[in-house]
C-alpha cells in the first residue's frame, strides 16, 4: 500500500479486505501533514487487526481466489499456495506498491488499456480464433445449428420425434424402481402380487370357481400381514375386495386379525372402508366383537370427522338395544368409559339413586354435545339420542341456549326418531325468533321433509304449535300445495296432508304419536286457539286437494292411504262433482289394482280399499242429497254387478250403501241388483246372504 501526499496533491487509496473497504483521502488545504500521517497510522493498525481476524477465519474460507497475473501472463509468485490457507495468502506490506493505481506510469495491466502485445484470444475479433461451429455448421458437432439452415432437413426433424409409448414404459419402470427402493423387496413383491390378484377377483367375466381360488391364494399371501397393510392407501382396497368376494371363513379370519387395530382403522382415511365391509359382510359374532372394541373410545370416535359416520353406521344398523345403551353411557361421564351399567338406559338413570350427581352428569353430557356440534357432526343417530336425553333434563337456561344453537340445524336433526323428537322440543319451547329461523330453514326442504319417514313429524309439530299461521302457510303449506301430486303418492307425504286436513285422526295416526304431540304443545309457548289454527291452515290446502280429486280420481282411489285422505277431505267438505268422479271409477268392471304381493285383483276385493269404500258409504248417513249412493246407483252397470256379487266384500259394500242412504237411493240400488239374484243365491258367503235378505225384503 502506498499513500502519496507530496505537494499536498489529492491522494486516494483503497485498501480492500474480505469484509470492509477503507478509504483515506487527504485534501489540499483542508488537512495538515501531521493529520495525514495520523490518519495513515490508524488505517495501518486497522488493517493489521483485519489480518489477524482473517487468519482465524482462513480454515472456514474455502472459496477460490482469482490468481494475479504478472506482465508475462504467468501467475504471480506472491500467490503461491500456502500450507494453511489452501493457496491463498495475502500479506499486508507497507513497502508493497500495487501497480496500476492512478499516477503510476510504470504499471500497465495487460489487455486492460489497449496493450497490443496482450490479446485475449477471441475477445476483440481475433481472426485467427475460431470457435468450432460458431461461424458455420461445418465445424459444429450437431448439424444444422450454425448460421443459416443449409443442412436442415424436414425428415431429420421428424425422425427425432419422441416415441410416447416408450416414454410411458420408461416412466412406469422408473416408478416401479422407486417403489422398490422405498420398501423392502419382500413387501413390494407381496403388494404387487396382491393387487394383481385383487384385479383378477373383481373381473366380472371370470367364473365363481376361479374367483374363489384367487381369494384363497390372496388370503394365503396376506395372512399375518393384515395389520401392517390395513392402514395403507392401496392395500386397504385389496382387503375390501377380499372381504366382499371371499367365503365366510376367510372373512372371519380377516376380522379376527384386525380386531386389535379396529379403532385406528376407524380413524384412517383409507381403512375406514374396510371396517364398513367387515360390518356389512361379517358374521354377527365379528360385528359384536368390533362394537366391544369401540368401548372406551366412543366419544373420541364420535368427535372424529372420519370415524363418526362409520360409528353411526355400526350403531344404527348392527348394535343391539343393550349395546346402544352402553355406547350412550360414555357421553354421560368418565365413570362409564371403562365400566358399563345395564340399569342405566337414559340420562336420568345416572343420578336416580344419587341426586347430588345430577349437575356433574349434565355438565359432562353438555360438554360432549358441544364437542360434536363444534365439529359439525350432528347427523348421527347416536348424537340425536344423547341430545334428546339431555334437552329433556337440562335447566331452562341451558335449554334456551341449546335451542338457539340448534335452530339452523333443525333439518338434519330430523333424520332419526330421537333427533326429530329433540327438534320437536325446539319447536315447542323456542322463542318466536327461534321459530322464524326454523321456518326459514324448513322452507327449502318442505317437500323432502314431508316424504321422509321421520321428517314429516317435524312438519306436523310445526303445524300443531306455531301461532304465526300466515308465515307457516307462506313458508311450508304453499310449497306443499304446489307439489301436491308428488307428495300425495308417498305414504309419509300422505300423512302430512292428512294432518293438515284432519288433525289427530285416529284412523291415520297412532294414539302414542297424538299423545306425544299433545304433551309437547301443552308444555310449549303456543297461545293460539288450536281450532282456529287448524282452520286457518286447512283453508290453504283444501281447495287444491278438492280440485285434484275431481280431475284425477283414479290416483286417489288407487291405494288405501290415498283413499283414507280422500275420506278425510270428503268428511270435511264434499261436492257432487267429486262423488260422481269417484262413482265412475268405482263402477268400472275393470277397476283393478296390484296388491303388495304383486298379484292383480279386483279393487273391491282388496282389504284396505274395501274398508275405505265402507267409510265413504258411511258418510252418506247424515246427507239428504249429493251422496255417493246416488252416484253409484246412477253409474252401476250389469257387468259390474256380475263382478261384485260373487265376492263377499263386493256384497258388503252394496249392503252398506243401501243402509246408509235414504229409501229412494236404496230402492234404486235394489233395482240394479234384482236381475242378478240368482248369482247371490249361488253364493255361500256371509255378505251374499245378508244382501239377498235386504233385496228380498219388502
Amino acid at each position: 500500500m502506498t499513500i502519496n501526499c507530496q505537494n499536498h496533491d489529492i491522494a486516494s487509496h483503497n485498501i480492500t479486505t474480505n469484509q470492509n473497504t477503507w478509504c483515506v483521502r487527504a485534501v489540499h488545504g483542508d488537512l495538515s501533514r501531521q493529520a495525514n500521517i495520523t490518519a495513515f497510522v490508524n488505517v495501518v493498525e486497522t488493517c493489521k487487526m483485519q489480518k489477524v481476524k482473517r487468519k482465524s477465519n482462513d480454515s472456514l474460507d474455502v472459496s477460490p481466489k482469482k490468481k494475479k497475473i504478472n506482465e508475462k501472463g504467468k501467475p504471480s509468485s506472491n500467490d503461491k499456495p500456502g500450507p494453511k490457507d489452501g493457496g491463498i495468502k495475502n500479506k499486508f506490506n507497507k513497502d508493497l506498491k500495487k501497480d496500476g493505481f492512478k499516477g503510476n506510469k510504470d504499471f500497465k495491466k495487460d489487455g486492460f488499456k489497449g496493450n497490443k502485445d496482450f490479446k485475449k484470444d477471441g475477445f476483440k475479433g481475433n481472426k485467427d480464433f475460431k470457435k468450432d461451429g460458431f461461424k458455420g455448421p461445418n465445424k459444429f458437432g450437431k448439424p444444422g445449428m450454425g448460421k443459416g439452415k443449409p443442412n436442415f432437413k424436414k425428415d431429420d426433424a421428424q425422425s427425432e420425434k419422441p416415441k410416447w409409448s416408450e416414454m410411458k414404459k420408461e416412466k412406469k419402470q422408473l416408478r416401479v424402481t422407486r417403489r422398490k427402493a422405498k420398501a423392502t423387496a419382500e413387501v413390494f413383491e407381496i403388494s404387487h402380487k396382491a393387487k394383481t390378484l385383487a384385479a383378477q377377483i373383481q373381473r366380472k367375466v371370470i367364473t365363481e370357481d376361479v374367483r374363489k381360488k384367487a381369494c384363497k391364494e390372496l388370503h394365503k399371501l396376506l395372512k399375518g400381514h393384515y395389520k401392517s397393510i390395513a392402514l395403507t392407501h392401496d392395500l386397504s382396497r385389496v382387503i375390501q375386495v377380499l372381504l366382499k368376494h371371499s367365503a365366510e371363513d376367510i372373512r372371519n379370519e380377516i376380522g379376527e386379525e384386525l380386531l386389535d387395530i379396529m379403532v385406528q382403522m376407524m380413524q384412517s382415511k383409507y381403512a375406514q372402508h374396510a371396517v364398513k365391509r367387515i360390518m356389512k359382510h361379517g358374521t354377527d359374532f365379528i360385528r359384536h366383537e368390533i362394537l366391544k372394541k369401540f368401548y372406551g373410545h366412543v366419544v373420541s370416535l364420535a368427535t372424529h370427522s372420519i370415524s363418526a359416520p362409520v360409528l353411526d353406521y355400526a350403531y344404527g344398523e348392527f348394535a343391539t338395544k343393550k349395546e346402544k345403551c352402553h355406547m350412550q353411557q360414555e357421553f354421560y361421564g368418565e365413570i362409564y368409559k371403562n365400566s358399563k351399567d345395564d340399569k342405566v338406559k337414559t340420562l336420568t338413570d345416572t343420578y336416580k339413586d344419587s341426586p347430588e350427581m345430577r349437575t356433574a352428569m349434565l355438565q359432562s353430557c353438555k360438554a360432549n354435545i358441544q364437542k360434536i356440534l363444534d365439529k359439525n357432526l350432528h347427523d348421527g343417530e347416536l348424537f340425536h339420542s344423547i341430545l334428546y336425553d339431555y334437552i329433556r333434563e337440562c335447566s331452562p337456561e341451558d335449554r334456551a341456549e341449546l335451542i338457539s344453537t340448534l335452530s339452523p340445524l333443525i333439518v338434519p336433526l330430523s333424520n332419526s326418531l330421537p333427533g326429530v323428537n329433540a327438534a320437536s322440543i325446539c319447536v315447542w319451547q323456542g322463542t318466536n325468533k327461534d321459530k322464524k329461523t326454523m321456518l326459514k330453514v324448513v322452507k327449502e326442504h318442505a317437500v323432502s321433509l314431508s316424504k321422509h319417514k321421520t321428517g314429516y313429524r317435524l312438519l306436523i309439530a310445526i303445524f300443531d304449535s306455531v301461532d304465526d299461521t300466515v308465515l307457516v302457510k307462506k313458508a311450508i303449506v304453499s310449497t306443499i300445495a304446489s307439489n301436491l301430486k308428488d307428495i300425495a303418492k308417498d305414504h309419509w307425504g300422505n300423512m302430512t296432508l292428512h294432518w293438515l286436513v284432519k288433525p289427530k285422526d285416529s284412523s291415520a295416526f297412532h294414539p302414542s304419536f297424538i299423545k306425544f304431540l299433545e304433551e309437547g304443545a301443552s308444555s310449549g309457548t303456543s297461545k293460539k286457539d288450536p281450532e282456529l289454527r287448524v282452520s286457518e291452515l286447512r283453508e290453504a290446502i283444501l281447495p287444491a286437494l278438492k280440485q285434484d280429486m275431481q280431475s284425477d280420481p283414479e290416483s286417489w282411489l288407487s291405494s288405501k292411504s290415498n283413499m283414507l285422505l280422500a275420506v278425510a277431505v270428503l268428511s270435511i267438505e264434499s261436492t257432487k262433482e267429486i262423488l260422481e268422479a269417484f262413482a265412475k271409477v268405482i263402477c268400472k268392471p275393470d277397476w283393478r289394482i296390484t296388491s303388495a304381493d304383486g298379484k292383480e285383483l279386483s279393487a273391491v276385493e282388496d282389504a284396505g280399499i274395501h274398508m275405505c269404500l265402507k267409510k265413504l258409504a258411511i258418510l252418506d248417513k247424515d246427507k239428504d242429497s249429493d251422496t255417493l249412493g246416488e252416484a253409484v246407483a246412477e253409474y252401476l252397470e250389469n257387468e259390474t254387478c256380475q263382478v261384485w256379487l260373487p265376492t263377499n266384500r263386493g256384497c258388503f259394500f252394496l249392503l252398506k250403501l243401501m243402509e246408509s242412504n235414504k229409501d229412494n237411493v236404496a230402492n234404486a240400488l235394489k233395482k240394479k241388483i234384482k236381475p242378478h239374484v240368482n248369482i247371490l243365491k249361488q253364493q255361500s258367503s256371509e255378505g251374499a246372504k245378508l244382501l239377498l235378505q235386504f233385496v228380498q225384503k219388502k
